[in-house]
């Protein structure tokens, strides 16, 4: 009983730890190049947040709620590190009673171990954060609270509903595959007594949906199938590609199930091997997408035979997709969890197949398709009581903890010696301003790079519109910077 007391303790600390771990990683952000203008917008007041939505993309509320949060960055901090940890607290649930309290360490760990793309675009960034992190975590919400109540009440319903809502005016892309995935849950669903609840749920969805894409300003799917072909590389290179470290974690079930069912083979071991060495060959090619500077002043991506561009890579992938499924289907026992996993699978393959045939997807929706791979991931593990190393786990984390903690010391000093050396040459006078480049790629566009940053980010710094802009790189970025250009 005592130990039992101490694994729910234990859980509840791992959810309190990425809170506060996410705060202060928000709190030492600064606002990313996609979030400047919508700073000067709700710098303007709560009117104006409204009056400047774009809805040409389907985002009827969080286009409001960027502006909102970008000007309020606090309050910004503090829903998101709720969320969070309301993600790592939703697997930890589904995980139940385990033998090794540890165990509730692997969520927190994998969210951590995501792309440098992904940390900064979906974590770091208020306009991808709002748009496709947040409404993604409130996808595991609403499922986990299906699962979690036999009769939706009247109260139920109504949270349920907000959910709905939230998630389907974020993005267009998620809205629809949640639509699809209720509809999906609907089917495999036994509980008779929730069917009236769905069905109304499934309405305001579906009102909802229509809204939305009547709002929409571009074609949502192509037509040319040269192009869906085109964009194959595309996909593995979003989904695979740049989270492979997460890919690597998702073969550990598939790992499991190949023994299983190869027991008796001969070469049992020797295909299990190969199936690992293919992804840490892909690791090998795509660490740069891990690392916090830019690797293209010293490295070009070489484009060789482990390219995971490559046909055969295309093919390993449908083949770790396949496998990934039916590792689920095969360890999960539970039959109501096994519904909402299946359904989320589904969810992402929906979500992954947009990336072929739409012209406005965007990548921060993937964040969807890493979190699935994060839950399934730890359920599986648990399920198969994998041994926990418990040194090798808290070495992991604590290692995370200080990459990421010292990471983001370095990337608050940078932007406030920034914005002190911008102020005063403002005030000096000087028309060419000098911007200290920040060298770290875990805020998204932090560099004013592009036209359309530039004009952002004289807006946010209050530089006047004839100023010109000069970003330099200091210290030994500035020296491997030469050497490049020479």
């Amino acid at each position: 009983m005592k130990e039992k007391i101490e694994t729910i303790t234990f859980k509840h600390k791992v959810t309190l730890f990425t809170f506060l771990l996410f705060l202060v990683i928000g709190a030492l952000s600064p606002l990313s190049g996609s979030d400047w203008n919508s700073y000067v917008i709700g710098k303007q007041g709560f009117i104006e947040c409204f009056k400047n939505i774009d809805i040409s993309d389907g985002r009827l509320l969080s286009g409001f709620l960027v502006n909102f949060f970008s000007y309020n960055k606090i309050l910004f901090d503090i829903i998101f590190a709720l969320l969070m940890s309301s993600f790592v607290k939703i697997c930890n649930d589904l995980m139940g009673t385990v033998r090794n309290k540890y165990i509730y360490l692997y969520p927190l760990i994998g969210v951590l171990l995501v792309s440098v793309f992904m940390f900064s675009y979906n974590y770091v960034s208020v306009t991808g954060a709002v748009c496709y992190t947040f409404p993604s975590i409130l996808i595991f919400i609403y499922f986990y609270n299906l699962l979690k109540y036999e009769e939706i009440s009247k109260r139920t319903l109504i949270m349920l509903i907000i959910y709905s809502l939230l998630i389907m005016t974020s993005s267009i892309h998620l809205a629809i595959t949640f639509f699809i995935a209720n509809l999906i849950y609907l089917i495999l669903s036994s509980n008779k007594k929730n069917r009236v609840f769905y069905f109304i749920i499934l309405l305001v969805q579906f009102i909802t949906l229509l809204i939305s894409v009547h709002y929409l300003d571009s074609i949502l799917i192509y037509t040319d199938a040269n192009q869906i072909a085109n964009n194959v590389p595309y996909l593995i290179d979003s989904v695979f590609s740049n989270n492979i470290v997460i890919i690597i974690l998702g073969a550990i079930p598939i790992n499991y199930l190949l023994a299983d069912k190869l027991e008796e083979n001969t070469y049992c071991r020797v295909v299990i091997t190969l199936f690992d060495l293919i992804l840490l060959f892909s690791l090998c090619y795509n660490f740069f997408y891990y690392s916090p500077v830019n690797l293209n002043l010293v490295i070009s991506k070489y484009n060789g035979i482990f390219a995971t561009e490559n046909w055969y890579y295309i093919l390993y992938f449908i083949t770790y997709v396949a496998l990934f499924y039916i590792s689920t289907n095969h360890f999960l026992k539970n039959k109501k969890l096994k519904n909402i996993i299946n359904t989320i699978n589904v969810s992402c393959t929906i979500l992954a197949l947009f990336v072929l045939v739409s012209p406005i997807f965007d990548k921060g929706n993937i964040v969807f398709i890493v979190f699935s791979i994060i839950l399934i991931a730890c359920l599986i593990a648990k399920e198969l009581n994998i041994k926990v190393y418990v040194k090798l786990t808290k070495t992991v984390l604590a290692l995370l903890l200080i990459y990421y903690l010292s990471m983001f010391a370095v990337i608050k000093y940078v932007d406030i010696t920034r914005t002190n050396y911008i102020k005063e040459q403002i005030e000096s006078k000087e028309t060419n301003i000098e911007v200290k480049a920040n060298p770290i790629y875990l805020v998204w566009r932090h560099n004013p790079s592009d036209v359309f940053i530039v004009k952002d980010f004289k807006k946010y710094y209050e530089i006047p519109d004839e100023d010109t802009i000069e970003v330099k790189y200091f210290g030994i970025f500035e020296k491997i910077e030469r050497k490049v250009k020479e």
